[in-house]
């Protein structure tokens, strides 16, 4: 897993921005949290493909191990704050 330099931890929130393949060994971290992922970057924005592509493959890879997680897939310009 290659992670970029954004982590931050407040006791409520942990932010970790991954810039390649994300290799999770085990997928129960993530049951019943919400996953927000950001695809592309300033640089190389996102197509609507790739983000499609990366809709199908992370529902698969959820559906195949019984994993249930909330997913919302965008472009990587979408920033969320909740207060």
């Amino acid at each position: 897993m290659s992670k970029a330099n954004s982590k931050e931890d407040n006791g409520k929130n942990m932010r970790v921005s991954v810039k390649k393949d994300v290799k999770i060994k085990d997928l129960s971290a993530i049951e019943g949290r919400f996953l927000f992922v950001r695809v592309g970057d300033d640089k190389n924005p996102a197509t609507q493909e790739q983000i499609d592509n990366v809709k199908s493959s992370l529902l698969e890879l959820f559906e195949k191990n019984n994993v249930n997680c909330l997913t919302f897939v965008t472009h990587h310009a979408v920033d969320v704050t909740i207060f």
